[in-house]
């Protein structure tokens, strides 16, 4: 797997990056793919070996762009390996962290539905707060695998607001029905996401905490997304039936 970092030219707007975006998975089989630095900078990786000539061919397909490889004196092509090892540890600690802090506020009453509310607040302002740290990151890493930001990029942008919204609800409103269902159908067409791009033959880094720390997507992504998933279902049979 080789790790590129390039320069581009003349990107404007989002609908330029969701093109390119296309075309690098495409035609390179590219993931991972983060745009930084006001879309002048692009990183991915790819299983397929890739040079600039080449990118400045496919890339000509689709509109007036051109690249060059980004090294720290920006004059040479060289292709970057990188060995980092990402792990789970940090979605372990951070997991850890939200059950121990909402058992404790939860301790008086020890009611499931008010750990529920508590625990999926705290999970969305968490989660929300590392994709903030960089927006722009997230998008494009993000678009890499989730069913709707494929479709629409500009929803990468949305996505982390939309969180942020949904840990103020819980902590609002919890009981509210149409409020969970939201939650529900949005986390679970973001499972289908994380479950699709797990077991297809690219690999990638789960946008779940933004860029701020690398975490393969794998089991424990999936099973975060689809715990939310019954989370929110809890909640919306605890309303109607109880």
């Amino acid at each position: 797997l080789e790790f590129r970092r390039v320069l581009f030219r003349s990107i404007r707007g989002i609908s330029c990056i969701q093109k390119i975006s296309t075309l690098l998975s495409n035609d390179f089989n590219a993931t991972n793919i983060n745009f930084s630095k006001n879309n002048s900078i692009i990183e991915f990786e790819s299983s397929i070996p890739t040079d600039v000539k080449q990118l400045n061919i496919s890339l000509a397909t689709i509109g007036n762009y051109s690249v060059s490889e980004l090294t720290e004196d920006n004059t040479q092509v060289v292709p970057i390996n990188r060995e980092d090892k990402p792990s789970y540890k940090p979605i372990y600690m951070i997991f850890a962290y939200l059950i121990l802090v909402n058992f404790v506020i939860s301790a008086r009453n020890m009611q499931s539905g008010s750990f529920m509310a508590n625990f999926m607040a705290s999970f969305f302002l968490v989660f929300s707060f590392f994709k903030l740290l960089d927006l722009e990151g997230f998008a494009g890493g993000y678009s890499s695998y989730d069913l709707i930001a494929k479709k629409f990029y500009r929803y990468g942008y949305v996505y982390p607001f939309i969180e942020l919204g949904f840990g103020f609800g819980y902590l609002i409103f919890p009981q509210y029905l149409y409020f969970n269902l939201a939650v529900f159908v949005l986390m679970l067409i973001s499972s289908i996401g994380v479950i699709k791009a797990k077991f297809s033959k690219h690999k990638f880094y789960c946008a779940c905490v933004g860029t701020f720390l690398k975490v393969p997507l794998g089991s424990i992504a999936i099973i975060e997304d689809l715990l939310m998933t019954i989370m929110a279902l809890v909640m919306v049979l605890q309303i109607i039936y109880f």
